[in-house]
């Protein structure tokens, strides 16, 4: 199934892209989408314990599957003063 993920700041530039269209295994969760970017761009698992994930612009559970069409955003931990 095809998903797109939306890539933010350090993420895009660790990629080389703001967004891509992939395709994914049915079943398929956010966490597992996560690791595969982490397996394909190591530079990401500095992030690991910080990174933002959204599908579909609605923060969720790391366990949700993602569906057909959906919508996932990596966005950097934020920091501020």
């Amino acid at each position: 199934m095809k998903i797109r993920v939306k890539l933010f700041a350090s993420f895009r530039e660790i990629v080389g892209e703001k967004e891509e269209e992939i395709e994914v295994e049915e079943g398929t969760t956010v966490h597992m989408l996560l690791e595969q970017y982490i397996a394909r761009f190591p530079a990401m698992e500095r992030f690991r314990e910080h990174i933002i994930l959204s599908v579909n612009r609605e923060y969720g559970p790391s366990e949700m599957q993602l569906k057909e069409g959906d919508e996932v955003s990596f966005l950097p931990p934020v920091s501020g003063g």
